[in-house]
């Protein structure tokens, strides 16, 4: 194998160190904007590890069929090397943004939906109430006030003939 096809390798490979960099800025970033995360943080720095093997596997697959060399693991530490310190405090306080914007968007959308629930529960608790008020107590009263007119008039017809 020539020099240069291993140099080409070598710089193909330092892209597998720059995705692992970048995989590292978001999972730094869910665990600086969540609290569950930072709770989960063992499960995630086990997570982690196990996506970045995934990586380095297909890295080296894409490039030499798995024949690993020393130069793999210089040219992954040097592409993460890379990335982490020209390109990855922008990443990450664009991440930040992105990561606070759903999360703001999610908090203002629950709230909405609760409010709009306990609007509608009491829409229908009224509509309801309303709904048993004429069912049940408005034929009451008008049976109440037939049977005390009948009364009435019972009372007027007896006082009559008694005089």
């Amino acid at each position: 194998m020539p020099f240069t096809e291993d140099f080409i390798y070598f710089f193909a490979t330092i892209y597998g160190g720059i995705i692992i960099g970048l995989l590292f800025d978001f999972y730094r970033a869910s665990k600086q904007n969540s609290k569950i995360m930072q709770k989960c943080s063992l499960i995630l720095d086990v997570l982690f590890w196990i996506i970045a093997t995934i990586i380095i596997f297909i890295t080296i697959n894409a490039i030499e069929s798995f024949e690993l060399r020393y130069y793999h693991f210089v040219a992954l530490f040097i592409g993460f090397i890379l990335y982490y310190n020209t390109v990855s405090k922008f990443i990450l306080t664009i991440i930040n943004k992105i990561i606070s914007f759903i999360t703001n968007l999610f908090k203002k959308t629950i709230q909405y939906i609760v409010s709009i629930s306990e609007n509608l529960y009491y829409v229908i608790a009224y509509s309801l109430h309303l709904l048993f008020d004429i069912i049940f107590y408005i034929p009451n009263m008008i049976l109440a006030t037939s049977r005390f007119i009948k009364r009435k008039s019972v009372r007027k017809l007896k006082i009559k003939k008694r005089v």
